[in-house]
């Protein structure tokens, strides 16, 4: 399980998560993909627009998944690196990996 708790923590207090993909030439397209909802080992995501994120997907479903947050006022933060894609008017995260930040 890539999610743990403390990571959900995280997601629960962060204002925003930051959501990256790769344009077709391999710069990053980084959005503010707002409150994400951990569904199982997953990130669900509302999609509004995103047509460049979902451009992006179809061509390589690597992405990249940032928050951070103050616990107790010292900051924590996460990187998530794994898969995503939309279905059914969302966009479904799939971690694989999870690092720590701050």
């Amino acid at each position: 399980m890539i999610i743990t708790e403390e990571i959900k923590q995280i997601i629960r207090e962060t204002a925003f998560l930051s959501l990256i993909t790769l344009n077709p030439d391999g710069t990053p397209h980084p959005i503010i993909a707002g409150k994400g909802e951990v569904s199982g080992d997953s990130i669900e995501f509302g999609i509004y627009k995103m047509e460049k994120t979902q451009a992006n997907l179809g061509n390589n479903k690597n992405a990249w998944v940032v928050g951070a947050t103050l616990t107790e006022g010292k900051p924590k933060g996460i990187r998530l690196i794994g898969t995503a894609a939309a279905q059914d008017k969302k966009l479904i995260f799939s971690p694989a990996k999870a690092e720590p930040l701050l």
